[in-house]
């Protein structure tokens, strides 16, 4: 056994060979894989092997489709039959709400290339003989889908690597992972131990397991899944070619051709966890007991579909372990707080996916960062609320609705809620909805008096739209009052603070204490990571606001860059609670919990300090608007949140205060262009495509991180620019987010996010285009629900286009 590498990947199944394989051939040929048994043990095996590309969010389309289209390449360099089947494939809908979700993922689609077409129910029938299409109200023909030999697929990654330089070794399992002093990795096995710089948990079924020889708990559960494969259809044996792949969302079922007969598998709507303790060490090559009463209702429902399928006989039941994280997704990348130990586990669909996740945490290891956006499948995206209890309820609610359509804006109860805020049952009483963010709730709307405090998801304007529409219209003609204790919240101290930040962050840092900036911040490829709130609180104190989903993402970035002295960085993000107030009457209501001269001299737009709040004497206030208005966020500690609540709430009274959601926020936020985080910024972007190179120094002294990178992107020019569209709407149909862009018949861009703008009376939509399409006033068509409906770019803000509002 080698002594050392500059890679162990532990685990031998798809996930585990694709790493290897795109590590040696991205040049590191000195990486080993250890498998426990034979490659292929745990869920590989036994998987269906079914392959599609369309998807959402868009990355992970094109994650996908790389996979994909990787196979015929794999096949050549390896040597080694993948068994892929190109068969394309059909989407079944049975009512309009499914046909609008098939139109929404065909819009989204085109932004990375995947083509897909509405068909006949005559086409249908002549593509796949078997199907019943009476009852069908729209096909979608999905050309990039098939279906891949499991054992072949990932033999034929193993053995191209291996003719890489690659080495993998079988029937070694690991049983210890001790990081040493230089922050490489001892990996003991029974044959020996091999040192080296970065250890892979791909361990698939023993990721839980795995994961605790390093000392670290994932996020994961296994579940029971599965699907049959019957004798011999005679109308499947009669055809001239082979069967697409049929999928029908609302009946949770997917079937393929497997030899002249189908195979048909089910997400079971009563979902079966396996294994919740662990995963036993001596299972291998094995199958659970199956019981197809559980599927009994896809069954039926895939019958309707294909009538044949009811007379077949069943040749063999498959019903074998997979194993999850809380949303279905992977959990990728180096987990934080543990050097050069890096995740890729809980991969759900590793045949369809592998590929992509090989090729990008090859980039995270070899290049410090992946190729693309992939933060939905980040490991750092779940914090300490994802605990067994929470993963066990939300493993199980998605796993039984795994095939369904996320609508617009839709939240998800099970395992909620698991975290709370101080004024979480206060907000309740007056109303609140509340969605989830980071394991927390928070308020999305507030429901009026004789309302149901409770959604109902739409793709079109739905039972909240007025409600927002009230919260919009106060805080633009008076004052709202936001919870934001969501935001992430970073302190960073010390005598090296603030020469720490002009190397982390792209603009230049306060001088004065008391000021505030907006910085973007870089990855060293000069993607954008990061858009932060800096205020300088004290000599050696500094206060950083960000999104909240992010800040387990941004420790780690912090923790890659901190010197071994002169910065502390603590992530403050549950030790503060936040409160924001925006309108014209902010001032007035601030000036009422405070001493301090408020006014706008001597508390101007973009500066902050550290004052009493009402009988919170150690709060903080920051004075900048993402509503547009006039505005402070204010921050205390946790346990005083209540006190500030009541506090804002007596003082408010006679100045018309309104409690306000997140959801009337992204709506005031649209009327004036403002760029929000995971929407219309993220890696996919330089800051220069959504204009936020207006907050960077390029010549300021420091070398920053990505300065060099973006000095190219400057000389270069924007890739894409982010625009407002106006859309003329008519239904009530709204932009919301991946709808394709036209002029002229010719696809120039994409949807980031959109919506209503109750103060204007405008649909509004922030998207990005390519450059040379991008004009002020222009004609456009935003493709929504299928229909492309006639938008205007509009390069200023609706709402108060020079700022005078914000910064009076």
């Amino acid at each position: 056994m080698k002594s050392h590498a500059r890679v162990v990947v532990i685990g031998g199944g798809v996930t585990g060979c694709a790493i290897l394989y795109h590590l040696a051939k991205m040049g590191w040929s000195d990486v080993v894989l250890l498998e426990r048994k034979e490659l292929t043990s745990g869920s590989s095996w036994h998987a269906a092997g079914n392959l599609f590309a369309l998807t959402s969010p868009s990355n992970v389309s094109v994650l996908q489709k790389y996979t994909l289209e990787l196979y015929p390449r794999l096949e050549e360099e390896s040597e080694q039959a993948c068994g892929y089947h190109p068969t394309g494939g059909l989407h079944f809908a049975r009512n309009a709400t499914e046909v609008e979700a098939l139109k929404v993922m065909q819009s989204r689609g085109r932004r990375v290339g995947i083509e897909s077409n509405f068909i006949t129910q005559a086409e249908a029938k002549e593509m796949a003989p078997i199907v019943e299409t009476s009852g069908l109200e729209g096909i979608l023909h999905e050309p990039l889908r098939g279906h891949v030999d499991p054992a072949s697929a990932t033999n034929a990654y193993a053995k191209a690597a291996r003719k890489l330089g690659a080495t993998v070794y079988r029937h070694t399992p690991v049983i210890e992972t001790n990081q040493t002093a230089d922050g490489g990795w001892d990996v003991v096995t029974p044959e020996g131990t091999i040192t080296a710089d970065y250890v892979v948990n791909a361990a698939g079924l023993w990721a839980r397991e795995v994961a605790a020889l390093a000392g670290i708990s994932l996020p994961l559960m296994p579940v029971e899944h599965h699907y049959l494969v019957t004798e011999t259809i005679p109308e499947i044996a009669a055809m001239d070619h082979e069967l697409p792949v049929i999928t029908e969302a609302e009946a949770g079922y997917y079937s393929r051709q497997e030899g002249q007969g189908l195979l048909l598998g089910a997400y079971e709507n009563v979902c079966h966890h396996w294994a919740v303790n662990g995963t036993p060490l001596d299972f291998d090559h094995e199958l659970l007991p199956d019981d197809l009463e559980r599927m009994e209702i896809n069954f039926l429902k895939a019958v309707e579909s294909m009538p044949p399928l009811g007379e077949a006989g069943i040749k063999r039941i498959i019903n074998g372990p997979m194993i999850f994280s809380p949303d279905l997704g992977p959990l990728l990348g180096p987990y934080p707080g543990l050097k050069n130990y890096i995740c890729a586990c809980g991969v759900m669909t590793g045949f369809n996916q592998g590929g992509g996740i090989g090729r990008e945490i090859a980039h995270w290891i070899i290049d410090g960062e992946p190729s693309l956006d992939i933060f939905s499948w980040d490991v750092t995206r779940f914090g300490d609320h994802a605990d067994a209890t929470y993963t066990k309820a939300r493993t199980k609610y998605f796993y039984e609705h795994r095939t369904e359509r996320h609508k617009p804006y839709q939240e998800f109860p099970a395992g909620r809620p698991a975290k709370t805020f101080p004024i979480y049952g206060r907000l309740k009483e007056l109303g609140a909805v509340f969605g989830e963010a980071f394991g927390y709730e928070y308020p999305l709307w507030y429901a009026r008096s004789g309302e149901a405090a409770e959604d109902h998801p739409s793709y079109r304007r739905t039972n909240w739209f007025d409600a927002v529409g009230e919260e919009c219209r106060a805080v633009r003609d008076g004052v709202g009052l936001f919870e934001i204790s969501t935001f992430a919240k970073y302190l960073v101290t010390g005598p090296g603070a603030r020469d720490w930040l002009e190397r982390l962050l792209a603009n230049r840092m306060p001088k004065k204490i008391g000021r505030t900036v907006l910085s973007p911040m870089l990855s060293q490829k000069g993607k954008l990571i990061g858009d932060l709130t800096v205020t300088r609180l004290a000599e050696e104190r500094f206060l950083l606001l960000g999104a909240g989903r992010m800040q387990l993402f941004h420790m780690r970035h912090f923790a890659k860059y901190l010197p071994a002295e002169g910065v502390s960085v603590e992530n403050a993000s549950e030790a503060l609670a936040g409160m924001m107030i925006a309108g014209p009457k902010a001032r007035a209501l601030l000036s009422r919990l405070t001493d301090q001269d408020v006014s706008n001299q001597a508390f101007p737009f973009l500066s902050g300090r550290e004052l009493a709040l009402g009988p919170v004497e150690n709060g903080m206030a920051v004075r900048v608007s993402f509503t547009g208005e006039l505005g402070y966020e204010l921050y205390v500690p946790m346990d005083q949140q209540s006190a500030l609540f009541e506090a804002l709430q007596e003082a408010g009274k006679d100045l018309g205060l309104r409690l306000a959601g997140s959801r009337a926020l992204m709506s005031l936020r649209l009327e004036k262009g403002f760029a929000s985080w995971g929407a219309d910024l993220s890696p996919d972007y330089t800051p220069f495509d959504p204009g936020l190179d207006r907050f960077m120094r390029l010549d300021k002294e420091a070398d920053f991180v990505g300065r060099g990178a973006a000095l190219i992107q400057q000389q270069q020019g924007r890739r894409e620019q982010l625009a407002t569209f106006v859309i003329d709407v008519t239904d009530g149909a709204d932009a919301f987010g991946g709808e394709a862009i036209f002029r002229d018949d010719s696809l120039v861009g994409y949807v980031t996010s959109g919506g209503y703008g109750h103060c204007v009376g405008e649909s509004l939509a922030l998207g990005y285009l390519k450059p040379a399409a991008w004009e002020d006033g222009a004609q456009y068509q935003v493709e929504i629900l299928g229909e492309r409906r006639p938008a205007t770019l509009s390069a200023a803000a609706r709402i108060d286009p020079e700022g005078q509002r914000m910064r009076g």
